[in-house]
């Protein structure tokens, strides 16, 4: 079964593409017989297309103006949905993207799914404002559309670090060209500064003001020019202004001849004392030619500017039959960047749609959890271990208030979807969108979330470094939440329960790969629980069912730890054994933890993680990379300034280190190399022995971490 459904979805792809691919080809084909092309496969090319069998179609195509679709989103048809997150588009390419359209390029067809949830108008919980349900959805093309609605409607956009400003596109109505608004486009008086002004004003009222604008600009443009030609013809040097000035005027000239170019580099060189009679002779030339205002162009171009506004666009609109994985995948497949889609992208275009202020409350709650507050504020989600997104804090909501881990379950409950009947109800979606409403208002209490990270702190993950998975951070917070607030688990055991949840969540990787599937699993052996102690019976025994002495004595040295990947969980699991434990960096006075202390400033150069067996050492010995990197090759060590080791044998750097600083404090260097996992006789061993000798160490290290939590 799975295979027919995967060779049916490559179907529909298939059509779905060579629809568009013909559209493209059809267009280009017509542009081609403008200009005297032909190309000989047209007619067969169509004449194939025509028979193909196209009933299992999922969309159809559509088109219109692009005042249509900006249209469609102020009177609430059209949905912009957080599909493809905030707007991470650079400014240079909205300008790219009106230049375009200027220049009449196609700009890429929209992708819209038609909604069918419920009535057109409704309420929403206790708000009194009546919300209309948009009839379609913006799946792909969300940037160009945002781009272009900031623009001809004057808004501003919310960017990937959730601030909002305004974009400011200039266009030069004398030369045609977009560019960014700066400094020098405000200064100059040929350029619009900011071309949201044309869509907003009258057009002729606009034009007219520009012109006289411009004129007064000429005159003194003209002034400056007269003054610059003297100084050129009495050989008296420019100022850099003035230099700077003719370079930009020069550059506004279209394939310049090799004399224009001779002219501008050497002005580049500011080098008008050294021109030689022919130079100078061009150069008072062309600057003496009045400069015409060309009124008839001017207006011309700002009207054409104007009209992009009508400038056509072609939209794929898939039927509203389809399902949100159908949509998701179609998307996933045409998407140039390889950004996909997922239940939790269409549960935020629920809550942007239906529930505006709560889509607010979870981006200031992701951006203020990334920004250091100022010391007026009070509560902040501001923290050194995780910075979520909003789909994170979606997931939480679902798991805390649901129970439910799976987004395409969660997104069909909020739709208002009964189960049984798999038909939508008002009544239902209404009930349960305000159960989403209570639980947002608890995962984002400053004090659940603070308590939470506490926990994790506690046990030595100071820092984001150290998490391997944020998904271990966000399922933890979940169960934490559950067993505060809905077992009501008295604070020390929930304390602990949590700590080793974590724990083994995280140097398991357990929620990596399937994570909802898992965490699914997981909700449902504990969501039954009548009381705190079914609760932490719940948990406890998924957590020793998977911390078995197996897992300490076979998994965990012979698999886990056979890795060069320093950012891996049992990496971050011994390093926060090292802080957890108090311990000192090798040869060093200063704990690991204040390495990842944010308010201490430690020179990481010298105190870092470090070769046991130094990397140069091990290469001139032919180890490979990856040997040589292994997780059990490292530590926090600190190199002593005056003792070079990096390509010394160990046995030479070690007898240097004992001699100077640990005659008669042998028993701390070997308390020392203990607390590290560090064989004591190292430096005799042969490197891959002294390998597997440490991954043991290591993973006696972590068990007794964790039995030290228990």
């Amino acid at each position: 079964m799975a295979a027919e459904r995967l060779s049916a979805r490559l179907s529909l792809l298939n059509q779905l593409w060579f629809r568009w691919a013909g559209k493209c080809f059809e267009t280009a084909t017509s542009h081609m017989q403008t200009v005297g092309g032909h190309c000989k496969g047209d007619t067969a090319d169509k004449h194939n297309r025509q028979n193909i069998d196209m009933s299992n179609q999922i969309f159809s195509e559509t088109s219109g103006s692009i005042s249509a679709l900006i249209g469609y989103i102020e009177n609430g048809d059209l949905a912009l949905p957080e599909l493809q997150r905030p707007f991470v588009w650079g400014n240079n390419r909205v300008r790219d993207l009106f230049d375009s359209m200027y220049r009449g390029y196609p700009i890429g067809y929209f992708l819209i799914w038609k909604n069918t949830t419920g009535e057109k108008m409704m309420h929403i919980g206790a708000d009194e404002k009546i919300h209309k349900i948009p009839s379609m959805l913006l799946i792909d093309g969300q940037q160009r559309l945002t781009a272009l609605f900031s623009i001809i409607k004057k808004t501003e956009i919310r960017d990937k670090n959730y601030n909002f400003r305004r974009i400011r596109i200039a266009f030069n109505p004398v030369s045609e060209e977009f560019r960014v608004t700066d400094a020098a486009t405000e200064k100059n008086k040929e350029f619009i500064p900011d071309i949201s002004q044309v869509f907003e004003s009258d057009t002729y009222s606009f034009i007219t003001e520009y012109l006289e604008q411009y004129k007064i600009y000429i005159k003194e443009v003209t002034e400056k020019l007269n003054v610059i030609i003297e100084k050129i013809q009495t050989n008296e040097d420019l100022l850099e202004a003035e230099y700077i000035f003719c370079i930009t005027r020069l550059n506004q000239l279209k394939n310049p001849e090799d004399q224009f170019l001779q002219l501008i580099a050497k002005l580049k060189e500011r080098k008008s004392l050294f021109f030689s009679p022919e130079l100078k002779s061009l150069f008072v030339g062309y600057f003496s030619k009045p400069i015409e205002v060309e009124v008839k162009d001017i207006s011309s171009r700002i009207n054409k500017l104007y009209s992009l506004t009508s400038y056509p666009f072609q939209a794929l609109e898939i039927k509203p039959d389809v399902n949100e994985e159908t949509v998701a995948e179609v998307f996933t497949r045409i998407n140039s960047k390889g950004v996909s889609l997922n239940q939790a992208d269409f549960i935020l275009t629920l809550i942007s749609v239906f529930w505006e202020e709560g889509r607010k409350k979870i981006d200031n709650f992701c951006k203020n959890a990334k920004t250091v507050p100022d010391s007026k504020t009070k509560d902040s989600p501001y923290n050194h271990i995780i910075q979520p997104d909003a789909q994170d804090i979606v997931r939480i909501i679902i798991g805390l208030g649901f129970k439910r881990a799976r987004m395409k379950d969660a997104y069909a409950i909020l739709k208002g979807r009964d189960p049984d009947t798999n038909k939508y109800s008002e009544v239902l979606r209404e009930k349960q969108f305000e159960l989403f409403k209570e639980t947002l208002s608890k995962v984002i209490d400053s004090t659940n979330w603070h308590t939470f990270l506490k926990i994790i702190q506690s046990i030595g993950y100071k820092s984001s470094g150290l998490i391997a998975s944020g998904n271990s951070i966000i399922n933890s917070y979940i169960f934490f939440l559950l067993g505060k607030l809905v077992y009501k688990v008295d604070y020390k055991e929930l304390e602990k329960l949590i700590a080793k949840w974590f724990f083994m969540s995280s140097i398991t990787s357990r929620y990596s790969g399937s994570s909802e599937s898992i965490m699914e699993s997981d909700l449902n052996k504990v969501k039954n629980s009548k009381n705190d102690d079914e609760f932490k019976k719940a948990l406890n025994s998924i957590i020793d069912s998977t911390l078995t002495n197996d897992f300490w004595n076979i998994s965990l040295t012979n698999d886990l730890l056979v890795t060069s990947n320093t950012i891996s969980p049992v990496a971050s699991a011994l390093f926060a054994s090292l802080i957890y434990s108090g311990t000192n960096a090798l040869f060093s006075g200063k704990k690991v933890s204040d390495l990842y202390d944010p308010t201490i400033k430690i020179k990481k150069s010298s105190l870092d993680k470090h070769h046991i067996f130094p990397r140069e050492y091990l290469k001139s010995k032919n180890f490979a990379l990856t040997l040589i990197n292994q997780i059990a090759n490292l530590t926090y060590l600190e190199y002593v300034d005056n003792i070079k080791i990096s390509d010394s044998d160990p046995k030479t750097y070690y007898t240097q280190i004992k001699e100077k600083y640990y005659v008669g404090k042998e028993s701390e260097l070997e308390s020392s190399l203990d607390k590290h996992g560090v064989p004591r006789t190292f430096y005799d061993m042969d490197y891959e022995e002294f390998l597997i000798e440490r991954r043991k160490n290591i993973a006696g290290i972590i068990k007794g971490h964790y039995e030290m939590i228990n």
